[in-house]
């Protein structure tokens, strides 16, 4: 069985799998570990204090998904066109349901400094809270309206980094991506080490420009698309290794687990797809595709919401988040059907009408 057979309307359904391990993982760290209910404790919270590590599975996702858009799209501004109708309108849907219920139901103010009107702006521009004090000469001022906001940027950055090389020069695409990723890199480990992260202005900027942080992840998915174009790549295969080995330089255990985790699932992806094919299913396909949407109501509303009806279920308290990640997930698939998909088609008509006429 080809993992190139595992796709469906130009998505490659089992990446979709991929995302729904992601995203019950983030929920479950969210609303077990993270927001664990002080009072009405949920039991079986602190199995899954790692769970955030669903968080750099997605980069690597998207390192693999973008490539493979951008093999698939012509110009800079129609990739950029495809980047708008895939991410903007449902932060803009997700942060209005997000600011208005907690407005209404946050009776603890448990989210007290997301209920600013200025911060519901400032998520609809991908855009990190740091960078309007910058501008506006403020401190702390500004903040997420959803702290799971925050990996977006790091996003978006990646983006804009891969999207300039491949337009820049598409015949040498490849090799300019490596380079100046590993060039990157380079200099931030260098900066490290010699401590000049410590300097006032050179934190700023890495906190600013924080994709350097998480670019392994990213160039780990890259090279995975690449590595699944051509499955006999020996460069490739030794690039990777070179990732997996930046990622576990600090030599932590719980790290070097995440990260095998994730690249075994990428290796059976492309070499041994009926290992996994369990994730190339109807529900975790539905699931992965509603998982960018799941990821940006999920947190407030959901501990919110938890935290509202969590009495009613004492002492079986986990029935609530339980209750809640369904209740969100199910949400979620209906709005990627009813909402998303047709939303997205009329901005596609829209935005590409005068290259179909």
């Amino acid at each position: 069985m080809d993992s190139k057979i595992l796709m469906s309307n130009n998505r490659i359904t089992i990446l979709d799998g991929f995302r729904t391990l992601a995203i019950i993982s983030v929920l479950l760290y969210h609303y077990f570990y993270r927001w664990n209910d002080p009072i009405y404790p949920y039991f079986g919270g602190d199995n899954f204090h790692y769970g955030f590590k669903g968080v750099p599975f997605f980069f690597m996702i998207s390192g693999f998904v973008i490539f493979y858009s951008l093999e698939n799209t012509s110009d800079f501004v129609s990739f950029w066109k495809k980047r708008f109708i895939r991410l903007f309108p449902s932060m803009f849907i997700a942060s209005i349901i997000t600011f208005i219920f907690l407005l209404i139901f946050d009776y603890n103010n448990i989210f007290a400094d997301s209920n600013h009107f200025r911060n519901l702006i400032t998520s609809f521009t991908f855009l990190p809270p740091n960078l309007f004090d910058l501008i506006f000469g403020t401190k702390n001022h500004f903040s997420y309206l959803n702290y799971s906001y925050w990996s977006l940027w790091p996003e978006i950055q990646f983006y804009f980094l891969s999207s300039a090389i491949y337009f820049f020069d598409k015949f040498n695409f490849k090799r300019n991506y490596i380079v100046a990723c590993f060039l990157l890199l380079g200099i931030f480990y260098l900066a490290n080490f010699y401590n000049l992260n410590q300097i006032k202005y050179v934190e700023k900027s890495i906190n600013l420009f924080n994709l350097i942080k998480h670019l392994p992840f990213f160039l780990a998915g890259s090279l995975f698309y690449m590595l699944y174009k051509n499955k006999n790549s020996y460069k490739d295969l030794f690039f990777i290794v070179i990732t997996f080995i930046l990622i576990n330089f600090s030599l932590s255990m719980v790290e070097l687990i995440a990260t095998l985790i994730m690249y075994s699932l990428f290796f059976c992806f492309i070499y041994y797809p009926k290992l996994i094919g369990f994730l190339d299913n109807k529900i975790f396909i539905n699931i992965g595709i509603s998982s960018y949407f799941l990821y940006l109501i999920h947190e407030y509303i959901g501990v919110v919401w938890i935290r509202n009806i969590v009495t009613c279920f004492y002492p079986y308290s986990f029935i609530a988040p339980v209750l809640i990640i369904i209740l969100m997930t199910i949400f979620s698939v209906l709005y990627t059907i009813k909402v998303e998909m047709k939303i997205a088609k009329k901005l596609n008509n829209y935005l590409f009408q005068k290259k179909n006429d």
